[in-house]
């Protein structure tokens, strides 16, 4: 599960939407922030994060803390830092993560909110 979540950061952090969606299950679900209405299926996954990736110029997804994992389950601390025009934003974020038997996430919940949003330049 930790190797899993590192590589879902580093193919964020690569641009690389393929790489993330090929982590989910099929059946995977997203909530994303976890109050958003949730994304159902890998495909609808892989959308979502296009999507986010086609807004951004660029987006490097950091592991700022231990990846806690037990059963099935992981939590990691990350920070999001985004560049839009000539705006740096960065916005820190505790991702849980669920697993089935094959290693594939099954269902992510993501705690940030935009008051969470920062600009650093």
């Amino acid at each position: 599960m930790t190797d899993t979540v590192r590589r879902y950061a580093a193919a964020h952090s690569a641009g690389d939407v393929d790489a993330v969606a090929a982590l989910f299950a099929d059946d995977a679900v997203l909530l994303d922030p976890v109050d958003a209405p949730a994304h159902h299926g890998r495909d609808a996954v892989r959308t979502f994060f296009a999507g986010t990736h086609e807004m951004l110029d660029s987006m490097e997804l950091l592991v700022t803390g231990p990846v806690r994992a037990v059963g099935e389950w992981a939590a990691v601390p990350l920070q999001a830092r985004s560049q839009l025009g000539g705006s740096v934003m960065e916005v820190d974020i505790i991702d849980v993560f669920t697993f089935n038997d094959d290693g594939l996430i099954t269902e992510m919940r993501a705690y940030w909110s935009s008051a969470d949003i920062r600009t650093v330049s």
